[in-house]
């Protein structure tokens, strides 16, 4: 045999297919497990003696495409193990966009990094709202027939040119205006090009049963294989739910239809206060831009009298993590912030920061209960992901950016027993690589991508919280990406060795 360029001798095995683990060596060659068993050798070798190896971590709901450009690198992603994400999610990529008034399309967002590395993997899914914003803009009404022939030819090409898939993110604008229909039509492409579809639901609060049957009948008049993101009941009155709309996306899998989940292991969630305190219900047909709502006297009371309905004065669930121009709020609830604005009128207070910040600003929001994220990390197609991008330099975000993976094994399998070790390996590595189509990774296994995890199970913790997100994790020894160590001892060594992955249909 050639001579092997690594050995990692001794670990414990958990090979991501479920199976128990195993004591063996792991060599590598060229970037792939060349060999697997007892006292393989090499120059260069890593002893893993009470170590568990696991294949490396994905990402199967990230939003990593935002981030290749300007930070490569993508520590945060490698320092909690994550050798490769799915990017684009929430009906919301980075490309197709428009530059210099052209749109830039994803066969020229492939061609930008042809030889480019960066620190770990990532693949594509097109966003439904990336598209229609292209289209025709952020307005709100339903679009006209030639407007959809536009959507569906942007998102053919898209799928040509080498994404995966297409992700809706129908909470969201553009894509909270979009019919049914409109979503049906642009499935079916996605369908007919082989790819997959994700969806950030229309509702996951008191509209979650609704907005599940939604998806359900597109998954069902499309034929797509599909993931329901981040599943989730939100807000008090709707926990437990969650148990219902597992059952009807189990009776469509008994169907026959090929459904999957993923989770985030907090009962946190983050998107823009935007979001959050001025939903679609709210906005006029003609809509291009909700923030201006809150400017119109008329408008505003009328967002201000049904907020206030729905949450009272206390916002005190919701933790500021982006407010430009005021960093020093940052990581403060609104409540905090009102205070020290002098300010009793804590709902006011969100949406000043909504009207100063022009909607940009960010949070984290205290919406959902632990026995429902343990129910959907427990389903045996639930997947675990970040639904994050990395920290692009920034101090404040939510600890899912950096912890995620590392707090589903420390809490939820070693502490909690939510399900067992050689699971949650599968949930984190085979299951999204059988989903996403990634054929060589996701299982340790001979000529599989040397892709590879080792840390210390019962030192593993994860540090992070929502007031000092930045803190490392704790346990986690090495992470390989194509056979050369990028992580030692939970720190990036800034070595880059992955590609942007491009479909080839």
């Amino acid at each position: 045999m050639t001579k092997l360029d690594l050995v990692i001798k001794n670990a414990t095995v958990i090979d991501g297919t479920g199976a128990e683990g195993y004591i063996s060596d792991v060599g590598i060659k060229d970037g792939k497990i060349a060999k697997i068993g007892n006292g393989l050798e090499a120059e260069k070798t890593i002893d893993a003696s009470g170590l568990i190896l696991t294949p490396g971590f994905i990402d199967s709901h990230s939003h990593s495409d935002k981030s290749l450009i300007t930070f490569p690198d993508l520590a945060e992603k490698l320092e909690q193990g994550i050798t490769f994400s799915i990017g684009g999610m929430c009906g919301s990529s980075y490309t197709p966009i428009e530059v210099n008034g052209r749109l830039e399309s994803v066969e020229e967002f492939f061609s930008k990094f042809e030889g480019i590395s960066f620190g770990s993997g990532t693949a594509i899914v097109v966003g439904h709202n990336t598209i229609r914003r292209a289209v025709m803009g952020t307005v709100n009404r339903l679009a006209t027939p030639e407007e959809l022939e536009k959507m569906k030819t942007l998102l053919r090409d898209s799928l040509r040119a080498g994404a995966i898939g297409m992700s809706f993110g129908l909470f969201y604008t553009p894509g909270c205006y979009s019919s049914i229909e409109e979503c049906i039509e642009l499935a079916r492409v996605v369908s007919e090009e082989g790819g997959l579809l994700t969806s950030h639901i229309r509702g996951e609060a008191d509209n979650l049963l609704e907005s599940v049957e939604e998806y359900l009948k597109i998954i069902k008049a499309s034929g797509c294989r599909a993931v329901f993101s981040h599943h989730k009941s939100a807000e008090k009155q709707n926990w437990g739910k969650v148990k219902e709309s597992i059952a009807m996306i189990d009776r469509a899998i008994a169907e026959g239809y090929d459904i999957y989940l993923d989770v985030y292991p907090y009962t946190a969630s983050s998107t823009t206060l935007l979001a959050r305190f001025l939903p679609k219900k709210y906005h006029p047909e003609g809509t291009t831009r909700p923030v201006e709502l809150l400017r119109n006297p008329e408008t505003h009371k009328i967002i201000y009298d049904g907020e206030y309905a729905r949450w009272g004065n206390d916002i005190s669930w919701t933790i500021v993590t982006g407010y430009n121009g005021h960093p020093e709020y940052e990581g403060l609830t609104v409540n905090e912030i009102a205070e020290r604005e002098g300010k009793a009128d804590n709902l006011e207070m969100a949406f000043e920061i909504i009207r100063q910040t022009e909607g940009t600003a960010r949070g984290c929001f205290f919406t959902m209960c632990e026995e429902d994220v343990e129910y959907v990390i427990s389903h045996p197609r639930a997947m675990i992901c970040t639904d994050s991008s990395v920290a692009c330099g920034k101090r404040q975000f939510h600890p899912r950016l950096r912890a995620s993976f590392i707090r589903a094994l420390a809490k939820y399998t070693r502490d909690r027993g939510i399900v067992s070790l050689p699971e949650m390996i599968r949930k984190m590595t085979s299951l999204p690589a059988h989903v996403y189509g990634l054929g060589t990774k996701g299982v340790i296994r001979e000529g599989m991508d040397a892709d590879i995890c080792i840390f210390n199970y019962e030192r593993l913790r994860d540090v992070a919280d929502y007031k000092t997100p930045t803190l490392y994790n704790e346990g986690l020894e090495y992470v390989l990406v194509n056979g050369k160590v990028v992580v030692e001892n939970n720190r990036h060594n800034l070595v880059k060795q992955a590609k942007l992955y491009k479909k080839i249909r």
